[in-house]
């Protein structure tokens, strides 16, 4: 195309290129901008932005460019080489008719304006050379308002890693804790002339996402615990991120802040800034158990959402049952929290189970309870060992009275949702946990009694480690305390500390700032253990070790001893697999008498004495047959190990 065509076209535009017309040969209506409907495209681009004409007539010339490529020939054209975007000297000469309108036009390319303040056009889009006249600053509208024009919504892959879009609501009813939640945010998020930030607790993302929608906003999910460890990366992502929130009419819903603001303190106060001027709703996500945090200069509402209650979850997995299902349906919603969001994959998974037990039957009450225990596991990392109970209460031997107290603490974790239901929430105050303490000499035990516990409520044991848990930095303990209670909260098995004295042990005089945090870390663990929805089970072999205030306020308080002669007779007769074949001539009630251990030390010397016959079985080349003499040479090398010489 030649100059003086150009020139022609500029002053009779026909709002297409030549190219266009060749292709389509028919020249599409001109929509003026007075006319564009706020449900539009560019009704709500203007509206969301306050944008005046003239600045959107900019970002639709910056957006020739991604319109087709051969427009960067023609800018060149008329701007001169080297200019392939177009450049504010064009769109001042463009789209103002007289000096006065181009004076006023200039004040949206300032810094403040809407088109660089809320970043609609890219602002170091600009070569060096260039930069150092201002009307020649080449214009290039984002790439995310391209799209969002074209009806897509669009995001870097650099903030899908940590920023994602949530799916919408379905169009199920509200249950009552999501009314609430509509409450708030109607009153607090959404107010454009008294906006705050929402802090809620124990919300979950569907409730939400379910509130957001009924106001006609989308979610967009900001987990700033994977944003990237430079700071200046990860704050002008937060920027595009906010937005992306701005532009596609979304809520901001944030996770994980207050472990920003603790680990990154200074990214903390600077997308805490960022926050704070978005002019989008902001929602905050705090766990349970986390502190609160304030932000800047603004107004904060804080909310819980209430927890269901057991009737609750039991009407929801009601209505996802077969109808010729017999399924202990309260067992499983006090045994197991779950959400209305989770059931279709809780469902699907019972599913599966129930293909591999019995595909011909209708499901039963083993694939929910498979399927409902899985869900429910958390990742404790290198926190916590998570057992799986193959040991029933048929499996300890131990005396009846000790029996006994273990049958209790398996009735007060199975009835305590019902008495708390009945009112004893009120009368206890925050005592609701159940926990028990294990005391007595090491073998007696302990650890089976957990495991037989766990077995019998059909979920884990989730044994802590405490050389991961405890610290010597101050308060770092505490954190991991925290993060394993809000993990134990979510996951359904039994929380075992073995050896807890290390860690409940006695509160000392403050002398200095270490034993002061010391103190802090136990009251911490008190204030948990009472709240604790769970059963918390703590084992040590000194209970004079242990701080007074756990032994008042510990549930229960159980002592294993050395097992009389009785109960050693019983174990020395139990111990012994199927397959092993024991002489006629070993005596066990002699043993029984004679030797003073525990059960595992039997074990030990079972497992020994069978090694032995093993061994000496294979040198001779006949059935290996545990005899006396095998017995009592394991006895003899039990007891020297603790320092028992003779049998």
């Amino acid at each position: 195309m030649s100059l003086p065509e150009i020139e022609q076209r500029c002053c009779n535009p026909h709002s297409v290129p030549a190219w266009q017309e060749r292709e389509y040969q028919h020249e599409p209506q001109i929509v003026r901008h007075n006319d564009v409907l706020t449900d539009e495209r560019l009704g709500q681009l203007m509206t969301r932005f306050e944008l005046t004409d003239f600045e959107l007539d900019v970002i639709l010339l910056g957006s020739l460019v991604h319109l087709d490529s051969r427009y960067q020939e023609l800018l060149s054209e008329i701007q001169g080489k080297g200019h392939l975007l177009p450049t504010i000297e064009l769109a001042l000469r463009l789209f103002c008719s007289s000096e006065l309108e181009r004076r006023v036009a200039e004040t949206s390319f300032l810094p403040q304006s809407p088109l660089y303040a809320s970043q609609l056009l890219l602002a170091d889009s600009a070569p060096s050379s260039a930069r150092k006249v201002w009307g020649k600053t080449p214009l290039s509208t984002r790439l995310e308002v391209w799209h969002f024009l074209l009806g897509n919504r669009y995001q870097t892959a650099a903030i899908e890693g940590f920023c994602q879009w949530q799916t919408e609501a379905s169009e199920a009813d509200l249950t009552p804790p999501e009314h609430m939640l509509y409450g708030v945010l109607r009153d607090a998020a959404f107010d454009t002339d008294n906006r705050g930030v929402v802090m809620l607790r124990q919300a979950t993302t569907r409730q939400i996402v379910h509130a957001l929608d009924a106001f006609g906003f989308q979610t967009l999910l900001l987990e700033t615990g994977y944003l990237p460890v430079e700071n200046a990366e990860a704050l002008s992502l937060c920027r595009q991120a906010i937005f992306n929130a701005r532009l596609h009419r979304g809520g901001l819903v944030i996770c994980s802040l207050d472990e920003l603001q603790s680990e990154r303190a200074s990214l903390y106060r600077q997308l805490t800034a960022l926050l704070v001027q978005a002019n989008i709703p902001l929602i905050c996500l705090l766990d349970k158990h986390s502190p609160l945090i304030r932000l800047p200069h603004c107004a904060q509402v804080v909310f819980a959402m209430p927890q269901l209650t057991s009737p609750e979850r039991s009407h929801i997995l009601g209505q996802w049952l077969d109808e010729e299902s017999e399924i202990d349906i309260e067992t499983l919603s006090r045994r197991f929290s779950f959400t209305e969001e989770d059931m279709p994959y809780i469902r699907q998974e019972a599913e599966f189970y129930h293909r591999q037990f019995d595909p011909v039957n209708v499901m039963e009450q083993r694939d929910w309870h498979q399927a409902l225990r899985y869900r429910a596991h958390q990742h404790f990392g290198n926190l916590a060992q998570r057992i799986e109970p193959k040991r029933c209460l048929d499996d300890l031997i131990i005396s009846t009275e000790l029996r006994q107290q273990i049958n209790e603490i398996s009735a007060a974790i199975r009835y305590r949702d019902a008495l708390l239901e009945q009112g004893f929430e009120h009368k206890t105050q925050y005592s609701t946990g159940v926990s028990a303490l294990f005391y007595g000499p090491s073998g007696t035990g302990k650890s089976m009694a957990a495991e037989v516990l766990a077995h019998s409520m059909q979920v884990d044991l989730i044994k802590i480690d405490l050389s991961a848990v405890v610290n010597k930095y101050i308060g770092e303990t505490e954190k991991n305390l925290a993060r394993i209670f809000d993990l134990a909260e979510a996951d359904a098995g039994v929380l075992f500390f073995d050896e807890a004295d290390a860690l409940f042990g006695k509160r000392s005089q403050v002398k200095d700032a270490q034993d002061r945090h010391a103190n802090i870390e136990v009251s911490y663990l008190l204030q948990r253990l009472e709240h604790f929805p769970g059963l918390v089970i703590l084992a040590t072999n000194n209970r004079s070790h242990l701080d007074e205030a756990f032994i008042r306020r510990l549930t229960f308080i159980t002592r294993f001893s050395y097992p009389d002669s009785a109960l050693r007779e019983q174990m020395w007769r139990s111990v012994w697999p199927e397959g092993v074949k024991v002489d006629d001539d070993v005596d066990f009630v002699k043993l029984a008498e004679c030797i003073d251990i525990t059960g595992a030390n039997i074990r030990n010397i079972v497992l020994l004495a069978c090694w032995l016959a093993k061994a000496e079985g294979e040198e001779k080349n006949r059935t290996h047959v545990v005899k006396n003499r095998h017995i009592e040479l394991a006895c003899s090398r039990e007891l020297a190990k603790a320092g028992r010489l003779k049998i």
